[in-house]
């Protein structure tokens, strides 16, 4: 296959001029193709395929062959017949020679596809030409032209346009050397879609002579992977050649995934295949292999039985990943920034100061930078979780920085997985960890949610909150690079302090007059490189942090720009010094998502909804217990059409904390530990319109596990 690309000549978005197939100087309406029996792949235009109909050039293909009397091998290869010398293959008499109209004529501006001639097989009436078989008789020669039947849209561009053949041999110097045409599938941009090459023989790496190549006419890279062919199959007796055999190898690929729970339909699949391959000819992506060869991991072992972890915090964030090639941390082989549709997975284990031993989760703040595009990111336990099944954060600005807290499950090897949907680079600050194997009461390490939240400092004086010291009691912004003393709430219904390890908090930058971000830390620790909330102008932003103490007065949270902030404390991880139990040790399950208002009416303003999180079935919805008092959690608002806030909360009464603060427009998430009901049930309530996804990716026991 060919691509021709074709510009117009002085009658450009004249209605019934033909295109120029002569990028120079010269005009050349006629485009010659020899061969014996030629099949057209299609002709088209890709720039109009993204286009509604009514903005579509409307074109027709006519098929034309030199009068037997009229000799053609004696003209020069781009010589122009005049009507005299040719006739239109539909004028012939007889049907035998072809299998197709003489012309082709799809109404592109009434819904057709910018396509002709697709699968359409022409013998040529004559024997002109070049002679493959060298018999004496040439494989005969056909012209083809294309008619414009619309003018060009005002303000519109030249069209570029393919001609795909799969046999024929066409003008000399009429053919882009750069790529070659496919059908439209093949190159197109749907995430979900996967153009595949030949790597053939099979076992080799050398790409097949008959595999498509790029780059597209818009400069993507394409094929997207390349498969074996060129294997022994029984039905075709021999060997299967043929990108008609690399592509079934793809497609058998994409369902083992499927089937294994590793992957959702569509984009997380496509992902997933053109993540799982050996790069092969440049190194990373090419025209040539796509990203690479495909090659299925090794099958991984069946799950070990998940048992209850405490939970062990770092004195400070480990930054165990950085992609950025400016300031990278981490494995080489991660650095960025990625494209759209990336898989990355990271040796958490190994790669940082977690044990190598019986860790079953790790708890880490996740930054998404450098997006050239809005998305989201997804972080999961590699080979346990299905790749575009869930979401950790989402990226409503392209290129802003965007944080949130989550707890991973470790997968195979030590590993978690980040799909970076959105691509960019990635960050990873490693908070903590789980350490599992806890089947006896113990102290320390055990999560205990508040019945009710509470709103623990407030600078804007709201909610009773009370005010820092340095405050003098007064509202204010924080300023920039302020840090900033968190009081302890009078009548707080945590314990004595003395028997908490950690706070589990939910802090917000709310109304910054600038972009920047808030560093929460244990109060007097040196060294923190990490960030718990990014903002931006205007928009309030919020994340989940679990941050160390000692006792009253040792959280504090810096700002680097001017803003004010609120912590909400939603419980905490008792240290050595509590009562031994069984309650609030973590469990982890495979993540997935337990709640979707999309597949039914959003909420209304003040809406609140009692939603069940225990005992979903069937697979993949998280498998919870009824008994469990928590549950580990990512919360998502999508696309409200105003500012406000979304609270969960175990009930009945509705606390004056929020979980996620959004803004019109813009999906968001937040991490959060929630408390349950005793039926197992959570209150979500929306302050403004919107819909809420909920992911779950582990739970926390009850006193009698």
């Amino acid at each position: 296959r060919r691509s021709v690309p074709s510009t117009f000549a002085s009658d450009l978005g004249t209605p019934g001029s033909y295109v120029d197939f002569d990028s120079g100087p010269g005009v050349d309406t006629w485009f010659r193709i020899d061969g014996d029996g030629i099949v057209f792949d299609g002709i088209r235009w890709s720039n109009d395929w993204y286009l509604p109909a009514n903005q579509r050039t409307d074109y027709a293909v006519e098929i034309w062959a030199p009068k037997l009397s009229f000799n053609v091998d004696a003209q020069g290869d781009h010589y122009n017949p005049t009507a005299s010398q040719v006739v239109r293959l539909s004028d012939f008499n007889t049907n035998e020679n072809y299998w197709g109209p003489g012309e082709v004529d799809a109404n592109q501006r009434t819904g057709a596809n910018p396509l002709e001639a697709d699968d359409l097989i022409i013998q040529s009436p004559n024997t002109f030409g070049y002679d493959a078989d060298f018999n004496g008789d040439g494989d005969g020669v056909l012209y083809i032209r294309v008619r414009r039947n619309t003018a060009t849209p005002v303000g519109g561009t030249a069209d570029t346009m393919e001609i795909a053949l799969s046999n024929g041999l066409t003008e000399l110097n009429y053919y882009d050397t750069a790529g070659t045409a496919g059908k439209p599938v093949a190159d197109s941009k749907n995430p979900g879609v996967v153009a595949v090459g030949a790597v053939d023989p099979p076992g080799g790496t050398a790409i097949a002579g008959y595999s498509s190549q790029g780059p597209t006419n818009d400069g993507r890279i394409k094929p997207d992977v390349s498969a074996p062919a060129g294997f022994f199959s029984q039905t075709y007796s021999g060997a299967f050649n043929g990108t008609s055999a690399a592509s079934p190898v793809a497609a058998g690929m994409a369902a083992v995934l499927q089937g294994a729970g590793l992957a959702a339909p569509g984009e997380g699949t496509a992902a997933l295949v053109k993540h799982f391959v050996a790069d092969l000819g440049a190194p990373g992506a090419d025209n040539v292999f796509g990203a690479g060869k495909i090659q299925m991991p090794e099958p991984p072992a069946a799950a070990a039985a998940t048992t209850p972890g405490k939970y062990i915090p770092f004195a400070l964030p480990v930054r165990g990943l950085d992609t950025r090639s400016g300031s990278h941390v981490g494995p080489v082989a991660l650095t960025g920034p990625y494209a759209p549709q990336s898989v990355i997975d990271f040796d958490v284990i190994h790669e940082t100061t977690v044990p190598d031993v019986g860790v079953s989760a790790v708890v880490i703040n996740l930054t998404s930078v450098n997006t050239g595009a809005t998305g989201y990111v997804q972080a999961y336990p590699y080979l346990r979780a299905s790749n575009g099944g869930t979401s950790t954060l989402n990226i409503s600005t392209a290129g802003a920085a965007r944080p949130n807290f989550a707890i991973v499950p470790v997968g195979v090897d030590g590993k978690i997985s980040i799909y970076l949907q959105a691509g960019g680079n990635v960050i990873v600050d490693v908070l903590g960890y789980y350490l599992d194997g806890q089947n006896s009461a113990v102290a320390d390490g055990r999560f205990v949610p508040l019945a009710a939240p509470e709103r623990w400092m407030d600078t804007r004086g709201q909610n009773s909150a009370p005010l820092p010291a340095s405050f003098g009691g007064i509202p204010q912004k924080a300023n920039a690079n302020d840090t900033i003393l968190v009081p302890t709430l009078a009548g707080t219904a945590l314990p004595a302090l003395g028997n908490v390890q950690a706070l589990v908090v939910n802090i917000t930058a709310a109304g910054p007059t600038s972009g920047g971000y808030l560093q929460a830390i244990t109060t007097g620790a040196v060294g923190a490189t990490h960030s718990n909330v990014n903002y931006t102008t205007g928009t309030a932003a919020a994340n989940t942090a679990i941050i160390p103490i000692t006792g009253p007065g040792s959280m504090s949270v810096f700002t680097s720009k001017t803003t004010d902030i609120i912590v909400d404390v939603v419980g905490y991880i008792t240290s050595g010094s509590s009562s031994a139990s069984n309650e609030g040790l973590f469990v982890p399950i495979t993540p997935g998502r337990a709640y979707n208002s999309r597949t039914g009416p959003a909420f209304t303003t003040g809406e609140s909804r009692t939603i069940t999180l225990t005992g979903l079935t069937p697979a993949p919805l998280p498998a919870v217990p009824a008994n469990a008092v928590g549950v580990s959690t990512n919360l998502t608002v999508v696309n409200p059409p105003n500012v406000g806030f979304l609270t969960v909360y175990p009930g009945p009464t509705q606390p004056s904390t929020s979980n996620v603060n959004f803004s019109p427009g813009k999906t968001v998430a937040n991490a959060a530990l929630l408390a349950l009901s005793n039926t197992g049930s959570v209150i979500a309530t929306m302050s403004k319109p919107g819909h809420v996804l909920i992911d779950i990716n582990g739970y926390f026991t009850p006193a009698s596990a």
